[in-house]
């Protein structure tokens, strides 16, 4: 009902330099995000959207335009006359730079002509992001270390070894070994999926990171992967971003497990547009004084809101992507119908950034292409119109 609409979304946000986060001409929204603008185009590839690719194509340059010179890439570069560049605020953005790889490298495998230009150009730079990621280990382990504030939930309480990060550090692996045939990369991407499954599942086999907290964690097992864990033992909330990629990349197998818990999901929240990180921190809670003290300008994260249990469209749409390619289609037309609900509500669909998800209010940036390719994926997966990304 509202494809057209969700892809006219992206089309307005389309520039020279690639692709913004959003139209809306305010904040820091015209700018080239590298975590926006690898989504949007990845989901133009798998729909097969000329605008779009060429839109992503340019947004990889741009980007790459500013690689830092220990390979890492910008969170976002803000345009004009004089291009301001950021690797992020508080903290830097560890998953500018393994969206980047995931992106490029999908794209120089398979756009011939995008390969022609800029295979040998870029084919450098992809390595040099690639050993600031092994940097990232800091113990020389296997598993990167995301500090707080490090990724796309820069405002919330996940640092350490997070499962989102890591699963992405996978993917980067894996797409590069493949576009440059390399067989060590290759092999290190297998190790990194079996060291995700050995420590982020409750599989009691395999090497353990921190064999005391991972006993610890089996007294409350999930049947989720645990959202992350550091030297002080494991988070076991529910990260919607780290586990839908998981299971879009076959690294959990548990799809039964996981329908399970969405569907407590649901019960618990009363509706299908799901929280991206539960359960709800509240101020009586440990971790609130830890999240609301980290915000850049104004805090957000009230309870249900932003990343403290905001509905985000999204990380919907790559867990209804995850779910369809397993033909898991029930719960992604419940998500999709409820989608479509909230925005038959409103006289031309905005696409807010997210929905609080008690009252299911529309709050933060219009117009984002992040909503609208999350719409999109809900769509086209339901009907199963998208190429794989080389899973």
């Amino acid at each position: 009902m509202f494809l057209n609409q969700a892809k006219q979304v992206v089309y307005d946000a389309i520039v020279e330099e690639g692709i913004l986060a959003s139209s809306q001409l305010k904040d820091n929204y015209r700018s080239v995000w590298s975590r926006d603008s690898m989504m949007t185009g990845l989901v133009g590839f798998a729909i097969d959207d000329s605008k779009i690719i060429e839109g992503f194509k340019n947004a990889i340059l741009t980007l790459a335009k500013f690689q830092a010179k220990n390979g890492q890439i910008p969170s976002n570069v803000a345009l004009g006359n004089y291009p301001k560049v950021s690797y992020g605020s508080l903290v830097g953005r560890v998953d500018a730079t393994t969206w980047w790889i995931v992106g490029c490298s999908i794209l120089l495998k398979n756009n011939k002509d995008f390969q022609k230009t800029y295979f040998e150009t870029l084919k450098p730079k992809i390595y040099s992001a690639l050993a600031l990621l092994d940097s990232w280990e800091f113990n020389q382990k296997g598993l990167i270390y995301t500090p707080l504030g490090g990724n796309w939930a820069d405002e919330y309480v996940c640092s350490g070894y997070t499962l989102y990060d890591n699963v992405l550090r996978y993917w980067a692996l894996k797409a590069a070994a493949d576009i440059f045939e390399d067989a060590e990369l290759a092999e290190k991407a297998h190790k990194t999926k079996t060291l995700i499954i050995n420590n982020f599942s409750h599989n009691e086999l395999g090497e353990k990171y921190h064999p005391i907290a991972f006993e610890e964690k089996l007294k409350d097992t999930k049947p989720y992967f645990s959202c992350s864990f550091s030297s002080n033992g494991y988070d076991q909330r529910w990260d919607m971003a780290g586990n839908a990629l998981a299971i879009l990349l076959n690294i959990n197998e548990d799809i039964d497990g996981i329908s399970q818990y969405l569907i407590q999901l649901k019960d618990e929240f009363h509706h299908w547009m799901l929280p991206v990180f539960s359960p709800i921190i509240r101020p009586e809670d440990e971790d609130w004084q830890l999240l609301h003290s980290n915000f850049l300008y104004d805090f957000k994260n009230k309870p249900f809101h932003f990343h403290n249990g905001g509905s985000w469209p999204i990380f919907l749409g790559w867990l209804c992507w995850a779910l369809n390619n397993k033909n898991k289609k029930s719960i992604p037309e419940n998500i999709f119908n409820h989608y479509q609900e909230l925005l038959k509500k409103e006289e031309q669909p905005q696409f807010y950034e997210y929905y609080a998800s008690d009252k299911m209010e529309p709050s933060g940036a219009k117009k984002l292409c992040f909503s609208a390719v999350g719409y999109i994926m809900m769509h086209e997966s339901l009907f199963n119109h998208l190429k794989p990304l080389d899973f």
